[in-house]
C-alpha cells in the first residue's frame, strides 16, 4: 500500500554533489533507505522518530566523516511503503529493522543510531540481535515514555493530515517547528517531506495511522540484557526526555554511558555540531578496527 511515489522521491532529492545513494529494502512493505559515503569504513545505521524521515539526518551525517551511514525511512513515513492498519507497532519496526540490516550490510555489524521513536525500536532490536551491532546511541527518550506522549501523537494521528497551498507554506511549517536550520536544509526538507497531491497542494508523506496507531513502549526491562557499548544522549534542555530518565536508562545498560548535549528535543537537527562531537568521540572507542 504505497501512497508516496517513490521514483518522484528518489529522484527530486538525488544530488551527485552530495554522495548520496537511494535503496529499497525488498519485503512487505517496501522500505527506502539512503546511503552516505558508500565506503569500507564503519557502518552507521540512523532510525528517525515519529513524523520525520531519513533526510533530516542531513546535517549531522555531514559530520560523520569517515563513517559509512545509512538512514531508513520507516514503514508510513518518507518513501517507504504504508502499512496494513494494525501493523504499526513495535514488533514489525523491529522486523523491519532487521531486513534493512540483512539487506543493506549483510556483512558487517553496524553502529545503530536512533532519535525519539527512532531509539525505542533500537532498543529492542538491540536487545533481540546484539551480535549485528558493535556500538548503539539512544536519542533524547525515556525507555518507557510517558502516557500523555503517546495520547498526544494519537490525537495528531486521529486528525485528517494538513494540507498546505505551496511549497513555500509547507517549508515555512518546518521553520516554525525547526528552528535554526540553512536555508538549504529547509529548501531539502520541503522537497523531500511534502508531495505535491492532484489538486496542486502539498501534504505530507506521511500515513496518519502511524500516528493514530503509535503503540505504548516500555523498553525498561530490556536494557539490562543490551550487553554492547550503548550511549544514551539527551537534550539538555530537552521536555521530551527529561535529565533522571535518562540517567537511569543509561545505569541501566551494561556498558551504558550518559551524555548531556546542547539542545532540545531535535538536538541532532538543531545542533548537530554538538552531536557529532559526542558521538566521534564515542563510535572512535568502539569502532571496528
Amino acid at each position: 500500500m504505497l501512497r508516496p511515489d517513490s521514483r518522484v522521491y528518489s529522484s527530486a532529492v538525488t544530488d551527485p554533489a552530495t554522495d548520496l545513494t537511494h535503496h529499497f529494502v525488498d519485503g512487505t512493505p517496501r522500505l527506502h533507505a539512503v546511503e552516505w559515503r558508500a565506503t569500507n569504513s564503519p557502518t552507521l545505521l540512523l532510525l528517525h522518530g515519529a513524523t520525520h524521515h531519513a533526510r533530516y539526518w542531513d546535517p549531522l551525517v555531514r559530520l560523520l566523516q569517515p563513517y559509512r551511514v545509512l538512514a531508513l525511512d520507516a514503514r508510513g513515513h518518507g518513501a517507504s511503503e504504508w502499512a496494513e492498519s494494525g501493523r504499526y507497532d513495535p514488533d514489525h519496526y523491529v522486523a523491519d529493522l532487521q531486513r534493512a540490516v540483512e539487506q543493506l550490510a549483510p556483512s558487517d555489524g553496524v553502529a545503530l543510531i536512533g532519535h525519539s521513536t527512532g531509539s525505542l525500536v533500537s532498543m529492542r532490536y538491540a536487545a533481540k540481535h546484539p551480535d549485528r551491532l558493535w556500538a548503539t546511541v539512544f536519542v533524547d527518550i525515556d525507555p518507557r515514555p510517558p502516557d500523555s506522549q503517546r495520547e498526544r501523537l494519537q490525537g495528531v494521528g486521529a486528525r485528517p493530515a494538513r494540507t498546505f497551498e505551496s511549497l513555500d507554506e509547507a517549508r515555512a511549517r518546518i521553520q516554525l517547528l525547526t528552528p535554526g536550520l540553512s536555508d538549504a536544509d529547509y529548501d531539502m526538507l520541503a522537497e523531500t517531506t511534502f508531495e505535491r497531491l492532484e489538486d496542486g497542494s502539498y501534504q505530507q508523506r506521511l500515513d496518519q495511522r502511524t500516528l493514530a496507531e503509535y503503540p505504548q513502549f516500555d523498553n525498561r526491562s530490556l536494557l539490562s540484557g543490551i550487553d554492547l557499548p550503548a550511549l544514551v544522549m539527551r537534550g539538555a534542555t530537552s521536555t521530551v526526555n527529561g535529565a533522571e530518565a535518562a540517567a537511569a536508562a543509561a545505569a541501566a545498560l551494561p556498558r551504558g554511558e550518559l551524555a548531556t548535549v546542547r539542545g532540545e528535543h531535535q538536538l541532532h537537527v538543531q545542533e548537530p555540531a554538538a552531536v557529532a562531537e559526542v558521538l566521534l568521540e564515542f563510535l572512535g572507542r568502539h569502532a571496528p578496527r
